[in-house]
């Protein structure tokens, strides 16, 4: 008897674990995914973390600069960065702007569509070619999906000009996209947890079968 209650807590605590989410001892990079536009001058590398606080995933898009500045002297550079997501991130968290930026961009000024970050000309300078900037944000475990919708763009008079459309783009899944596989969601987590202890009930019952 205790020794199947013991397997029985095994199970319970696999399941548990499933549930909350990846192991918070430390963060591991669990995926990543770089784009390339406009002939590679403007790249965009999204790197995806686990264990963060409360077990969180950690979206990390860094995106390099070598040569996107439509109309220099006026334009201010890579200064709009769009996802475009179909639905919204109920839990999402922890957005930053490009923290190399002073003044801070502007977050999810424009479109009605997370996420998106903005710095007009009249505030200040964007990536501009040669530089480098990380906009990043947390959610609870997500799949990774691919959006086409999303797109960056430089300003000019305080006008969105020069749009380039992001087709690929990796992000989080939302309702409205498909997810690819390689990422577990919560769903596949919870599964996993499942099916673990259903396998140490099994082998309780058969070690138990006189």
């Amino acid at each position: 008897m205790m020794k199947g209650m013991r397997y029985l807590v095994a199970g319970l605590l696999l399941v548990a674990g499933a549930v909350a989410g990846p192991a918070l001892a430390h963060a591991a990079l669990i995926a990543t995914h770089l784009h390339s536009y406009l002939g590679g001058d403007v790249l965009i590398d999204l790197r995806v973390y686990d264990g963060q606080p409360g077990g969180r995933y950690l979206w990390e898009y860094t995106v390099t600069n070598s040569a996107y500045d439509p109309v220099p002297g006026t334009s201010n550079g890579f200064s709009g960065f769009e996802l475009f997501l179909p639905s919204p991130i109920p839990e999402i968290a922890d957005i930053t702007p490009n923290p190399g930026s002073t003044p801070p961009w502007d977050i999810d000024c424009c479109s009605g569509n997370p996420v998106e970050w903005d710095i007009p000309d009249s505030e200040g300078f964007g990536i501009m070619p040669g530089e480098s900037g990380i906009f990043s944000f947390t959610t609870d475990p997500r799949a990774v999906a691919i959006n086409d919708d999303g797109w960056f763009h430089t300003w000019q008079f305080d006008i969105q000009t020069d749009i380039i459309d992001t087709p690929g783009m990796h992000v989080p899944w939302v309702p409205g996209l498909t997810p690819i596989p390689g990422v577990p969601g919560p769903g596949t987590l919870l599964l996993v947890g499942l099916g673990a202890a259903g396998m140490i009930g099994t082998a309780w019952r058969v070690r138990r079968k006189p």
